[in-house]
């Protein structure tokens, strides 16, 4: 063999090599991807503002929290401030997002809130995120606090202090823990991001024209051990996890269904009466959620898992 076909041979052997390296490395990125996404916990609310439905009602629920809602206060006396749900949101056009003007001289007094219920429910935490406005430089400091059910008074959270600015990188909470004290509540726990300065996100004096916006609030959690977040005696899903083709089947009528992404879009909508058996195919990898409204106004939330 001369030495132009070693060489030859040597620089074909490596890039075999390579190549199952490289092989090697996606399977496991594969692994790790089927390992998180059945290891995510449920959603038990988010207000994510889709486009097609930007409101105060919660986007993605369990069915404790499906009426909830989201509000903007300047002292609990006063009356709540106008939400606007018509700006870009996090994920820029057409995503939406929450916004209000008017927060000036509000430290200590302007917040946002919102309100749950944690039943089933332990290691909760905590997603969101604040922009401070653009040509109109809304507050920059915030914290967040909770209230239980029956109490009056607000504790702070943990790692719960927030700084905004003119982006929605800055002002995020990455699933921070909510205290134990929040754990398996079937009344209602409140959540308040509060102003803390009347300094806007440039340092000077908050103007009664700077914008204040919250986007992507999500508070997940771990079923209780002895609890089955799918065994919904209505309403059941198999196999879960699926490949991408499942079965929904019910013991009663249901007249709505929507399917929601983990970012919050609604990507199937059925309201027709369904009185037995629906079936889906073609799901990519993913988490998803599914909501049923049935016959008695009653709305179910489930998980479905697709490997």
């Amino acid at each position: 063999m001369n030495k132009y076909s070693y060489r030859n041979n040597f620089f074909i052997n490596l890039i075999f090599k390579l190549m199952k390296f490289i092989t090697l490395l996606f399977m496991l990125a594969v692994i790790f991807f089927s390992i998180n996404a059945s290891g995510q916990q449920d959603t038990l609310a988010a207000w994510t503002f889709p486009s097609g439905s930007a409101d105060s009602l919660v986007d993605v629920a369990i069915s404790a929290n499906a009426s909830r809602f989201i509000s903007c206060e300047y002292g609990l006396e006063a009356p709540s401030i106008p939400i606007d749900y018509t700006t870009n949101g996090s994920l820029g056009s057409p995503d939406k997002c929450a916004k209000v003007v008017g927060l000036d001289n509000g430290a200590d007094s302007a917040f946002w809130m919102i309100k749950f219920k944690s039943t089933g429910y332990e290691n909760l935490k905590l997603y969101s995120k604040q922009s401070g406005g653009g040509n109109n430089p809304g507050p920059r400091d915030f914290k967040v606090q909770y209230k239980l059910s029956g109490t009056t008074t607000w504790i702070d959270i943990p790692n719960g202090a927030i700084t905004c600015a003119n982006d929605w990188t800055t002002g995020v909470l990455n699933g921070i823990d909510l205290p134990v004290e929040c754990t398996n509540q079937s009344s209602n726990v409140s959540l308040r991001w509060i102003q803390t300065s009347n300094l806007d996100i440039n340092g000077t004096p908050l103007l009664a024209t700077g914008i204040s916006k919250i986007d992507d609030i999500i508070i997940t959690g771990d079923v209780i051990s002895g609890i089955n977040s799918y065994s919904i005696d209505e309403i059941h899903i198999y196999p879960n996890p699926s490949n991408g083709n499942f079965t929904l089947k019910t013991n009663n009528s249901i007249n709505n269904i929507k399917i929601y992404n983990l970012l919050g879009k609604c990507i199937y909508q059925n309201e027709q009466v369904i009185e037995e058996l629906i079936y889906f195919n073609g799901f990519e990898k993913g988490v998803y959620f599914v909501q049923f409204t049935n016959n008695d106004a009653q709305s179910f939330t489930s998980k479905l898992i697709v490997k």
